[in-house]
């Protein structure tokens, strides 16, 4: 029964300090995971992002200075 219970839950038992852990890992580690495994993909979709931005303030300004000729 112990046994079931500690699997449904996921828990696990530390022998160093006797204290409970949880065996489920937080979704924010997952991501900082594949940001760590998939350097590339995260520096081509960061510089994507940059770039579309640079890009919609220059054509803001562009319109602008043609609306006040």
């Amino acid at each position: 029964m112990e046994y079931t219970k500690d699997v449904i839950l996921g828990v696990r038992y530390g022998e160093i300090n006797r204290t409970i852990k949880s065996k489920k890992e937080k979704r924010t580690s997952k991501f900082l995971q594949g940001i760590q495994k998939h350097k590339l993909i995260t520096t081509a979709v960061v510089s994507a992002i940059v770039f579309i931005s640079i890009d919609m303030v220059l054509v803001s300004n562009f319109v602008r200075i043609l609306s006040i000729v």
